[in-house]
């Protein structure tokens, strides 16, 4: 009874390697349109994002994707952070940080 046991084990795990192996095939790589490189370098950006906001200084920049398209990120000594288009240079959007004194209902939280 010992060795049938062993038999059905050797096989169950010979069984879920082959399995494994088979579920985790290495699959040919496709181009993709996610996977583009950016027509827009990163000096490109910084200049863009510096001359739409003179006196200021970029302390960050990220590639990241936004709303399907790549997007430098700068982050600006004032707080501000800018999005240029990775493939257009032209600025996307430019977001402020929130400042929870400006609510409210949170300036009595915070101390000055």
């Amino acid at each position: 009874m010992e060795i049938k046991q062993k038999i059905v084990g050797a096989v169950g795990v010979v069984a879920v390697i082959f399995g494994g192996s088979l579920w985790f095939k290495t699959r040919p790589v496709q181009a993709s349109h996610h996977e583009t490189a950016p027509t827009v370098t990163i000096n490109q950006a910084i200049e863009t994002v510096q001359a739409a906001n003179p006196g200021t200084t970029v302390i960050d920049v990220n590639l990241e994707r936004e709303n399907n398209k790549l997007v430098w990120e700068a982050e600006l000594n004032n707080g501000l952070d800018v999005y240029v288009n990775a493939n257009t240079r032209e600025i996307i959007k430019t977001e402020q940080p929130w400042n929870l004194a400006d609510f409210h209902f949170f300036k009595d939280w915070i101390a000055n």
